[in-house]
């Protein structure tokens, strides 16, 4: 009963703790670009498909699947990047489902011969659903244990929609980059009961730097897939009263990519011997021509380290890059994953 009353809590976003209202994360967060901002729409001046998927917590009852599909494409004539974002999320428990759309609008700037600026904007429709019969609630219990029957609960109904707003703006050279993004500008209510429970702002602050270890005239010249490079990166992002950093290294040879990195915030308590302990977080892949796959594995450090099972993450990308893209692009492009 515990495991179900705590994710009646989170779901149904009650007024007394409205901070569990928030979005699912991906732990690949630049190989799922467009969920991460809006600014990454045209960003590689090609057009790109990207498809992530991720299983969450497959060793409690309150596991989720969460599934982002996304295509952009770039318009050199508009310096303009277009964008079409779908996700869908699932408490396996609860049967809580949430479904979003959007477009995406982004303008490339060229603030210098070496720097680019890209602002954005995202326009999407949520639908979200729930089977109150899977959940059980503190009306239908007494001190006798589960009584059934009918609850108290004042609900609406058993779906909701709204419209959302976010926005993004990514500034990038050869080697670096760094953004931020605003999801939720509009706060959205998104109680399934008589109440109002909105949906808190989320800010994303990210940057990295990468550094390459191949000569440029070899990759021209020779093998344009040559790539030798570690690349450093962090998010630091905060919904409500959550906050969470995200920091850790990539390393690419040529097609293989491997990476690790650490979710917490560690020198930050919540309460007396409760830090922000998360996760840590390893990545395999390979690149090769415009296609691209990484699969992530989350190795809880948190108290539910003996029973989550962590979290699994897929994703897959291609860029359909064409003898024009291959002409226009003179400016540098955002750094690749």
């Amino acid at each position: 009963m515990g495991r179900l009353w705590l994710l009646v809590l989170i779901v149904m976003s009650c007024r007394l703790i409205p901070l569990y209202a928030q979005d699912p994360q991906y732990s690949q967060y630049y190989g799922n670009a467009l969920y991460l901002s809006p600014a990454f729409a045209g960003a590689e001046e090609n057009s790109r498909a990207i498809l992530a998927t991720r299983y969450q917590w497959p060793g409690l009852d309150a596991s989720t699947v969460s599934n982002t599909f996304s295509a952009d494409h770039y318009f050199a004539n508009y310096r303009s990047g277009v964008g079409l974002i779908a996700t869908s999320d699932v408490f396996t428990a609860s049967k809580l489902r949430s479904s979003e759309i959007g477009i995406i609008y982004a303008y490339q700037a060229n603030v210098t011969k070496k720097i680019v600026f890209r602002p954005a904007l995202q326009l999407s429709f949520v639908n979200r659903s729930i089977d109150f019969s899977k959940l059980t609630f503190g009306s239908q219990y007494n001190d006798d244990g589960f009584q059934g029957g009918s609850s108290n609960e004042p609900f609406n109904s058993g779906k909701i929609s709204y419209a959302d707003i976010s926005t993004g703006g990514l500034l990038y050279a050869k080697n670096y980059w760094m953004g931020l993004s605003v999801h939720h500008l509009n706060t959205p209510n998104q109680s399934f009961i008589k109440d109002e429970s909105k949906l808190p702002m989320k800010a994303s602050f990210f940057a990295g730097y990468k550094f390459s270890f191949t000569p440029e005239w070899r990759k021209k010249h020779i093998n344009p897939n040559e790539d030798k490079s570690i690349t450093p990166t962090f998010m630091y992002k905060m919904q409500g009263k959550s906050d969470q950093l995200d920091i850790g290294i990539y390393g690419r040879y040529n097609a293989l990519v491997v990476g690790m990195w650490y979710r917490g915030i560690p020198i930050k308590v919540y309460a007396p011997e409760s830090t922000n302990n998360d996760a840590l977080v390893f990545l395999i892949g390979f690149v090769y021509e415009g296609f691209s796959a990484g699969y992530s594995y989350d190795y809880t450090i948190s108290k539910l380290t003996s029973r989550s099972g962590g979290a699994h993450e897929l994703t897959l990308s291609y860029a359909f890059t064409t003898k024009r893209a291959k002409r226009i692009q003179k400016r540098p492009l955002c750094p690749k994953f």
